[in-house]
C-alpha cells in the first residue's frame, strides 16, 4: 500500500508550480491547444487567463483513473465556477469542450486554433506594455479577496493605492491623460 507520507511528499511539485502560477506577481495566460486534463486543466485555472482554440477540450480526469482530486483542484476549480459545477465535474471527470469552458468562466477567449498564437501575443503584449506594478498588485488584490472579509480588501487596497501613488507608472498615467496622448509605462 502507499504510505501517505509518501504520496504527499509526491504532490508537492505540482503544488508548488499551481501556488507559484497564483501567487506570481506577474499575469500568467494559458494558451490552450488540445486536451489540459488533470494538472494540465489546473495549470489553466491557476493563471489569470485563459485562451483556448476552439478545438480545446478540459478534463477533470482524475475519476477516471480512481484518483481523487488533487494538484489544487479543489481550490482553484470551486472558485472558478462554484461548487455544485465543481462537484460535477470532477465526480464525472467528463469532456468540457472549449466553449462550454468559456461559457462556465474557466476560459477568457476561443479562437480559432489557428489564431491561438497570435491572440496569446497580442495579450501577453498588452499586459507587458502595461503598468505591470499596479497589474501585479491588483492581482494579489483580486486573489486575496476570495478569503478575505470587506474591511480587510479595503485596507488592502488603500495601501497598495499608496504604494501606486509613489510609482512612476501612475505619473505618467495622469500625465498621459492630460497631454491626451497614449501612456508609455516602464512597471515602476
Amino acid at each position: 500500500p502507499a504510505h501517505p507520507g509518501r504520496v504527499r511528499e509526491g504532490m508537492k511539485p505540482s503544488q508548488r508550480v499551481i501556488r507559484t502560477l497564483w501567487e506570481l506577481e506577474k499575469p500568467t495566460i494559458a494558451a490552450v491547444n488540445g486536451v489540459a486534463a488533470g494538472l494540465g486543466a489546473h495549470l489553466c485555472w491557476a493563471c489569470d487567463m485563459v485562451i483556448a482554440a476552439d478545438t480545446a477540450r478540459f478534463i477533470e480526469i482524475f475519476v477516471r483513473r480512481g484518483i481523487a482530486l488533487d494538484a489544487g483542484g479543489a481550490f482553484l476549480l470551486a472558485r472558478h465556477v462554484g461548487l455544485h459545477k465543481a462537484k460535477e465535474l470532477v465526480f464525472f471527470g467528463d469532456e468540457l469542450p472549449a466553449d462550454e469552458a468559456a461559457r462556465l468562466g474557466l476560459v477568457n477567449r476561443v479562437v480559432p486554433a489557428a489564431e491561438l498564437e497570435a491572440k496569446t501575443r497580442e495579450w501577453a503584449t498588452r499586459l507587458a506594455e502595461g503598468p505591470t506594478f499596479a497589474i501585479g498588485l491588483s492581482k494579489r488584490l483580486l486573489n486575496r479577496s476570495l478569503e478575505a472579509s470587506m474591511d480587510q480588501c479595503f485596507a488592502e487596497e488603500a495601501f497598495t493605492q499608496a504604494l501606486v501613488a509613489n510609482g512612476e507608472d501612475m505619473k505618467e498615467g495622469i500625465r498621459s491623460f492630460m497631454e491626451k496622448r497614449p501612456p508609455r509605462f516602464t512597471g515602476r
